[in-house]
């Protein structure tokens, strides 16, 4: 009987030390990939963001409308976030994309320029420069790239997952990156009407940080507050106008309606 006891609390003390030694590799291990991440000091990835719910996160991909602006703007610049993976460097680096053709429908020197980004000296944040055309197609159909950071001489692709971003592009409306959750699903008819009653093109939603000073971003409170200013000018406007769909060409009409669960 005793000999069993002793041979039970031998088993068990074998593998608490097993899993003690697997614990402390697993935390080495760790230590070793978040020292190597550190060190990746030639490296860049794509960071763009938006905010949902007061909770920032990064987006792949964003559309930009010509419709919005003047009609004699014939080309315009898109800057995209890239962040620095590691130390900052105390020079100026250059990084590139290219784009990955056969995932793109926009032409090289047609629709588009690629631009080189400049990494300043003692700064982990900058921007790809990426020149958009407007073109007589793009009136009837969004053309789009896909880009994917490349490596140069002085700066590479790092997190594996955010090197690829797209940029969408027409002369028609297309739903911006930062339509509210509050508005409902989008439509181009729903966002007209919106540009229409607000004034405004682009609402971007205060992060849980937002100290209530800086300008440029709303609350949840705050675009609550436009969604029934839009429902409330939509009850008037149907008064003395037929209805605006979300899509006339829709087999099944439904009015505009800003909700989230419209």
């Amino acid at each position: 009987m005793e000999d069993e006891m002793m041979n039970k609390k031998l088993l068990r003390y074998i593998t608490l030390f097993g899993m003690s030694s697997i614990l402390i590799m697993t935390l080495t291990q760790c230590k070793e990939n978040e020292m190597m991440d550190f060190s990746l000091d030639g490296s860049i990835y794509f960071y763009e963001t938006d905010t949902l719910n007061a909770v920032e996160r990064i987006v792949t991909e964003e559309n930009y409308s010509f419709a919005l602006v003047n009609s004699s703007l014939m080309e315009d610049t898109i800057k995209v976030r890239v962040k620095l993976m590691g130390a900052v460097a105390d020079y100026d680096r250059t990084f590139k994309a290219v784009a990955i053709a056969d995932s793109s429908t926009a032409i090289e020197g047609v629709h588009y320029k690629l631009l080189d980004g400049v990494m300043k000296a003692g700064e982990y944040i900058s921007y790809l420069p990426v020149v958009l055309y407007r073109t007589a197609d793009t009136k009837e159909q969004k053309v789009s790239v896909y880009l994917r950071i490349s490596q140069t001489n002085d700066l590479g692709a790092g997190n594996a997952n955010l090197i690829n971003y797209r940029i969408s592009w027409a002369d028609m409306l297309m739903k911006p990156k930062n339509w509210p959750y509050y508005f409902g699903s989008y439509s181009n008819n729903k966002y007209r009407f919106a540009i229409d009653v607000l004034g405004m093109t682009e609402w971007p939603q205060a992060d849980r940080f937002y100290d209530g000073v800086s300008g440029g971003v709303f609350t949840i409170s705050e675009l609550q507050l436009f969604a029934n200013q839009l429902n409330e000018a939509y009850a008037e406007y149907r008064k003395t106008h037929d209805p605006i769909y979300m899509d006339e060409n829709a087999d099944e009409l439904v009015e505009i309606y800003y909700s989230p669960e419209s």
